[in-house]
């Protein structure tokens, strides 16, 4: 035998390699450079792109809002076209519009309206006339220039002749009415900072951006980044929207030049890359092929020894892969001869018939499965069956805790225990692993017997076998049975209704014996899901505004749960609802009591089915963390200056929300205090504006009248703090989702509530 495969190893390799590298390094260093160059142009044009649309669209998020909140907003069309008649009270009204149109948007750093009729201007917080005010130029040349864009260049804003620094800031303005601009102005102005910081939140490594405006003011970016000192490459866009220009520039352009200044050394180390890959080439040659000599050496050696085995010696011409070939494919063809010898082995073949009788997945004549069975040494009528599942409980902590020695340890007590006691009842039983945690249980009726096996006396067997795995096992086990099977065709149905009975572990727990259609299956589902999201709104505000209810609500949130019958993915989901909506209720909180919140752990929450194994696990957890969360929460608001004012304030709404001319005003009156921070102070200890929480506290006393007693709505209305029925009609609708005769015909007819509307 010639060693004709190190040869051609040897000498196919080297004219190749030696091509390829040459090229390569040729190649590579006269396309890199531009490469690099196109694609970096290309991706500041993508970003460039994406910056434009990222600014225009958050102006746009501001410029309709304004035409949708101010411009048609009713108390803004009045100080308009009321001059004549405008008070402080209406003018304290549309700063509260005004303000309400901020608060949504971080981005504005203040908001004007200015009347031609008397040259008044009214912000959020104040009011001046024309001749005084501090941004007049600004609002005549508006007035002046009807065509202009509706956003401006960058300017520097002063509110009052005395400031003493100007702001920088883009203008929005909008004509009132809208095309003919005959009453005045609206004047939204947006911080210079808030667009630099959105850019900074954009801005990539290596590469400076400049935003100017039509007239060169740089309203993003720095004067050196806006500089084209060094002939950096400059990709430039203007906005379709406000006409200002972005652009994009290298950082850095010292990477290319480098590259090329040392293409020669680079070429020189390339020349002697190759001459080096030659060499390490044929010496890695020569150690890959001593171990494929060995081989060779020991299979002809193999081959003397055990002459008329079959094994084959190499020929005179054979190179060494022919020869590895041929030895191979002799070696499959016994493998596979032994490895099918032992496919159709007893266990194997039993293992496969059980299973493919559970799933129904192979149609066969019952004489025909009669015979399959007696051969397999299966005893037993198939009419009449009864399947079940045996569950390992918790075996995902099981395997991590334990070796796969000590887990077959453990399938093997588990099928034993259950079979022994079956042999003692006399009864058939198949029993096949049909996963890494269940064991497929099939009763069988005797042949003797012309009664199906019993699912009573099956489950009592059952229960006797979890009974001795609990004393003497280190695990437990679940158990389901499905009903009786009519024929052979009837087990899959049997075997779907026991993993049905067995899924209802999720929410009675483990180390029971559950039987389909007993205390679960069957039964009609709980209050519904409207209920469920229902209750856990009820319980976050409770928790929010430090109400004991939230506790009662939780734990009427795991009895749904529970009664309801709901799988791990559906648990999951609704675990992680309340989560989020306890989230959210939170954000109504002021700023220190949300970071006092999210520095809290909520536990029992999981990620996925796998993370438990019944709803048991996760409602102390919860509970628990939830306790903690409250506590720290009170400390919290215990600790702030306007807690026992909040809390005083909150005692006078409950005993005066029934007077119709309840307000804001008659507590500011009682605290003595100004109606603006009253209402502040309001909002950020209770976590609730003075108007939602008043309206809430009537509902609730509302619902409960219509309950418990028959008085007319136009009464109830009356008790509840409304003069007007259609008034009160229309504020329980908003909140509830339903009218209040509605509300009252279904709680009477037992029937769910709607999910609440808003």
């Amino acid at each position: 035998m010639h060693k004709k495969w190190l040869y051609r190893l040897i000498l196919s390799y080297l004219p190749i390699l030696f091509a390829v590298v040459s090229c390569l390094v040729i190649v590579f260093f006269m396309t890199l450079s531009e490469t690099v160059r196109k694609q970096t142009l290309r991706a500041n044009e993508i970003y460039a792109q994406n910056l434009v649309q990222v600014v225009d669209t958050s102006l746009r998020g501001i410029e309709t809002p304004t035409i949708k909140g101010l411009l048609l907003s009713d108390r803004v069309s009045g100080f308009f076209q009321e001059s004549a008649v405008s008070t402080p009270y209406r003018d304290y009204g549309v700063t509260e519009a005004l303000l309400d149109f901020m608060s949504p948007l971080p981005m504005i750093d203040s908001v004007y309206l200015y009347r031609k009729a008397d040259d008044k201007v009214l912000m959020q917080s104040f009011s001046s006339t024309l001749p005084a005010f501090g941004d007049r130029d600004f609002i005549e040349r508006t007035l002046a220039d009807p065509a202009a864009p509706a956003w401006s260049g960058l300017r520097q804003m002063q509110l009052f002749p005395g400031d003493r620094e100007p702001r920088a800031v883009v203008s929005l303005s909008k004509q009132v009415p809208y095309f003919s601009g005959e009453q005045g102005l609206i004047v939204v102005n947006v911080r210079k900072e808030s667009i630099q910081s959105m850019i900074q939140e954009m801005s990539r490594e290596n590469t400076d951006v400049c935003i100017k405006d039509e007239f060169g003011g740089i309203i993003g970016g720095s004067e050196q980044s806006c500089s084209d000192e060094g002939g950096r490459e400059t990709i430039r866009m203007t906005s379709a929207y406000t006409g200002w220009g972005v652009e994009v520039r290298l950082a850095g352009a010292g990477a290319f030049s480098l590259l090329t200044a040392f293409s020669g050394a680079w070429a020189l180390l390339g020349f002697a890359a190759v001459i080096g890959g030659i060499a390490a080439m044929t010496y890695i040659s020569h150690r890959h092929y001593r171990p494929l000599g060995q081989v060779m050496n020991r299979i002809a050696a193999l081959a003397e020894q055990h002459r008329g085995r079959g094994i084959l010696t190499p020929g005179r011409s054979d190179d060494e892969f022919a020869f590895i070939e041929r030895s191979l494919e002799k070696l499959i063809e016994q493998t596979n001869d032994y490895e099918r010898q032992q496919a159709e082995g007893l266990p194997y073949r039993r293992a496969h018939m059980f299973k493919e009788l559970l799933e129904g997945s192979r149609e066969m004549p019952p004489e025909e499965w009669s015979r399959e069975t007696e051969n397999l040494g299966v005893t037993g009528e198939f009419e009449g069956s009864v399947v079940g599942v045996a569950e390992i409980d918790a075996y995902a902590s099981l395997s991590a805790e334990h070796t796969a020695r000590d887990l077959a340890l453990f399938k093997f007590m588990l099928r034993s225990v259950i079979q022994e006691i079956a042999d003692e009842c006399g009864e058939p039983l198949w029993t096949e692993w049909i996963g890494p945690d269940r064991l497929g249980l099939l009763y069988r009726r005797r042949p003797d017997s012309a009664r199906p096996a019993d699912a009573a006396r099956l489950a009592a067997m059952a229960q006797q076998a979890g009974g001795w795995l609990k004393q003497n096992a280190k695990f437990t086990a679940t158990f389901g049975f499905g009903g009786p099977a009519g024929d052979l065709s009837g087990i899959p149905a049997a075997y779907r209704k026991a993993s049905a009975a067995l899924d209802r572990k999720v929410a009675e727990g483990p180390d029971r014996v559950y039987v389909f259609g007993r205390a679960g299956e069957g039964a009609a589902k709980g209050e519904g899901m409207d209920v469920m999201v229902q209750t856990v709104r009820e319980a976050a505000l409770a928790f929010r505004l430090g109400s004991a209810e939230w506790e009662e609500l939780v734990e009427r949130f795991f009895a749904l749960i529970a009664s309801d019958g709901y799988s791990k993915e559906d648990i999951v989901r609704l675990l992680n609802l309340l989560q989020a909506q306890f989230g959210r209720e939170m954000q109504e909180l002021p700023q220190p009591m949300q970071d006092i919140w999210n520095g809290c752990d909520l536990r029992g929450i999981p990620s996925s089915p796998g993370d438990f194994e019944w709803i048991g696990e996760l409602r102390a957890p919860l509970l628990d963390s939830l306790r903690e969360a409250e506590g720290r929460l009170r400390e919290g608001r215990m600790n702030r200056e306007h807690y026992d004012l909040a809390n005083r304030m909150r005692e006078y709404v409950a005993e005066h929300y029934s007077d119709p001319d309840f307000s804001l005003t008659h507590i500011s009156e009682a605290f003595d205090g100004n109606a603006k921070a009253i209402s502040r102070i309001f909002k950020e200890e209770i976590g609730e504006k003075f108007v939602d929480y008043l309206a809430r506290l009537r509902m609730e006393e509302a619902k409960r009248l219509l309950v418990e007693t028959e008085e007319s709505v136009q009464t109830i209305a009356e008790k509840v703090g409304y003069l007007y029925p259609m008034s009160f009609i229309r504020v329980f609708k908003k909140l509830e989702g339903l009218t209040p005769g509605e509300y009252r015909k279904e709680r009477q007819n037992g029937g769910p509530r709607r999910k609440r509307g808003g």
